[in-house]
């Protein structure tokens, strides 16, 4: 055997702890080029959760637990501004990057405006940004994060596009085919957001209870918290 071939590049994977980041992942780990070494998560510094997604940080330590995956929180403020973003999450990803971690994954699918961002800002800090589920279309996503075994809850719903009857339920092919159809999953813009609470990765499901609903931004966010 040849050991050089075998050596892998290792990745960061930036997590919120919903769908797309989920399947972003079991891409990396079915990758023979790439180890996952830990996940990154923002966290609103207020809330203690992931933005727009109802998520604590408690319930995303369970994630990486269950992942067996070392997890890197970043604390910002609500509001927080690109520049600020660049310069806070720079300062802990650059400690990665001198130990050698030069490569960081995203589970971005079409936004050309986000993908350029993280582009240019891993560039500053001598890293790379992939996004192994950039370009697919958002249906085929969905549909493959649930065959492949995934289990999600519907955490937060865009109001102007969806009612209450799909916030706080499980996200499955039934809830995908009942989206009215002005939702144009093939744009992916962030319509609703999920939480992960198993998949082929997990050691064993995350366990959750739902909590009350409150409005965040242009979202319905469903908080969910322990048990």
């Amino acid at each position: 055997m040849q050991e050089s071939n075998l050596i892998k590049e290792k990745v960061l994977l930036f997590w919120s702890g919903g769908k797309d980041s989920a399947l972003a992942l079991h891409y990396l780990k079915k990758d023979p080029r790439f180890e996952i070494i830990g996940l990154v998560t923002i966290f609103d510094r207020e809330k203690n959760t992931v933005p727009f997604h109802g998520i604590p940080d408690s319930l995303i330590i369970d994630q990486a637990k269950m992942l067996k995956l070392p997890l890197q929180r970043i604390f910002l403020p609500s509001g927080c501004s690109n520049e600020d973003y660049k310069n806070q999450v720079g300062k802990i990803l650059a400690i990665f990057s001198k130990k050698g971690i030069r490569t960081v994954a995203f589970g971005d699918i079409h936004q050309e405006e986000i993908k350029n961002f993280r582009e240019e800002m891993m560039a500053a800090l001598d890293m790379k940004a992939i996004f192994p589920l950039w370009g697919k279309k958002s249906i085929d996503v969905n549909r493959e994060f649930l065959n492949t075994g995934h289990k999600a809850l519907v955490t937060a719903i865009m109001t102007e596009k969806l009612d209450n009857t799909f916030l706080a339920c499980e996200f499955d092919h039934a809830y995908l085919d009942r989206l009215p159809e002005d939702i144009d999953q093939d744009k992916e813009n962030g319509e609703f957001h999920t939480f992960v609470t198993y998949g082929p990765n997990f050691k064993m499901r995350v366990a959750f209870s739902k909590a009350i609903a409150n409005n965040e931004g242009p979202y319905l966010v469903s908080s969910i918290k322990e048990p």
